[in-house]
């Protein structure tokens, strides 16, 4: 009794459905559909009538081009391990020299690096000391991002970890040192336009004034003049 209530409600609910969303119930014509297998399983879930050897044949050189393609577009890392002996040797001319770290492991352990560049060394500096150091720490940076990626890869503790934070600092000190340059810069140009508007404010009103002085020494010698001909009356 109980199964069958089950089924009267899953039918009544299946109805309900197709009537409220007729076109899930319908096959859809004209729409694009998102797939994500190979072309053997499209056409088997397709239901083609045909059976014939042309038809497998089509069926086998379309699988072949489809697997051909996402083996074009799936990238595979092959490293060059001739390239790789080479880095780090004495007279080594190869261009991944910049990448690694040419320092011998036993003399990382044992020899620490210094310490990151203050920002009151780096006041002293030149712009293109900056831009020299910038280059240097970008470099070092790279290098480090390889090293600590090849440590994570063969699952060992890179040698001096903190060497990242160090750069890190020491790029973040020179971009303050150009900000506090920049914005210095900029306040002094401010200062010059307002100085040159305050200049050109009192020029205006030196102009002002003289033109104002020239009308009264007229008044004055028109009426010097008119004294002295009522005097000679």
């Amino acid at each position: 009794m109980l199964t069958s209530a089950a089924t009267r409600c899953a039918m009544h609910m299946k109805n309900i459905n197709k009537a409220l969303w007729p076109s899930l119930s319908q096959p859809q014509i004209g729409h694009h559909r998102f797939i994500s297998s190979s072309p053997l399983v499209m056409d088997d879930n397709s239901g083609g009538e045909s059976s014939s050897s042309n038809n497998g044949d089509d069926k086998k050189e379309m699988i072949q081009r489809w697997m051909k393609w996402n083996t074009a577009k799936t990238w595979k890392y092959e490293p060059n391990h001739d390239l790789i002996s080479k880095i780090g040797k004495e007279g080594s001319t190869s261009p991944l020299d910049a990448f690694r770290d040419t320092v011998s492991k036993e003399k990382r352990q044992t020899e620490r690096v210094g310490r990151s560049w203050s920002a009151k060394e780096l006041r002293r500096k030149s712009y293109d000391d900056l831009h020299k150091l910038w280059l240097v720490l970008y470099k070092e940076k790279n290098m480090l991002l390889t090293e600590a990626n090849l440590a994570r890869r063969h699952g060992y503790m890179m040698i001096q970890p903190d060497r990242r934070k160090k750069v890190r600092k020491s790029m973040g000190g020179i971009r303050h040192v150009l900000g506090e340059r920049k914005r210095a810069k900029i306040a002094d140009h401010k200062l010059y336009l307002e100085e040159l508007e305050r200049v050109g404010a009192l020029l205006e009103d030196l102009d002002v004034a003289a033109g104002e002085g020239g009308s009264m020494e007229d008044d004055m010698h028109n009426e010097a003049t008119e004294k002295l001909e009522e005097d000679k009356i």
